[in-house]
C-alpha cells in the first residue's frame, strides 16, 4: 500500500435530504420530516420503504386524533421522531421540502 496516495474523507454521516410529510394512519394525522437520499424521488423512496422497510422513520413530529372527537383546542402531541408501521400508512402527502 501506497502512504503516499491521498484518499477522499469518509463523511461520519450520510447524506439525507428531507421532506415534510403529513401521513394518514387509522389512528390519527401525523406531520414530520421523511429523510431519504439526495437524487431519489419522494416516491421512489416510499415505495422502497414501504415494502422493504416494515417502519417509516420521521423526526419533528406533531401528531394529532383523526376522530376529532376530543377537545378542538387541544395541543398536537409532538415528539422529536415517531416509527410508523409502513402497513398503517393509508395516504402520504408531501408537505414541503425542507433542507438537511
Amino acid at each position: 500500500m501506497n502512504d503516499g496516495q491521498s484518499r477522499a474523507p469518509v463523511p461520519d454521516y450520510a447524506e439525507k435530504k428531507s421532506t415534510k410529510v403529513r401521513i394518514f394512519t387509522p389512528a390519527g394525522v401525523v406531520e414530520g420530516l421523511y429523510h431519504h437520499p439526495p437524487g431519489v424521488r419522494l416516491s421512489d423512496s416510499l415505495r422502497n420503504s414501504a415494502t422493504a422497510e416494515r417502519y417509516m422513520m420521521l423526526t419533528d413530529v406533531t401528531v394529532r386524533p383523526l376522530d376529532g372527537g376530543g377537545d378542538p383546542d387541544a395541543v398536537p402531541h409532538t415528539a422529536p421522531f415517531i416509527l410508523i408501521s409502513s402497513a398503517h400508512a393509508n395516504m402520504i402527502v408531501p408537505l414541503e421540502d425542507a433542507s438537511g
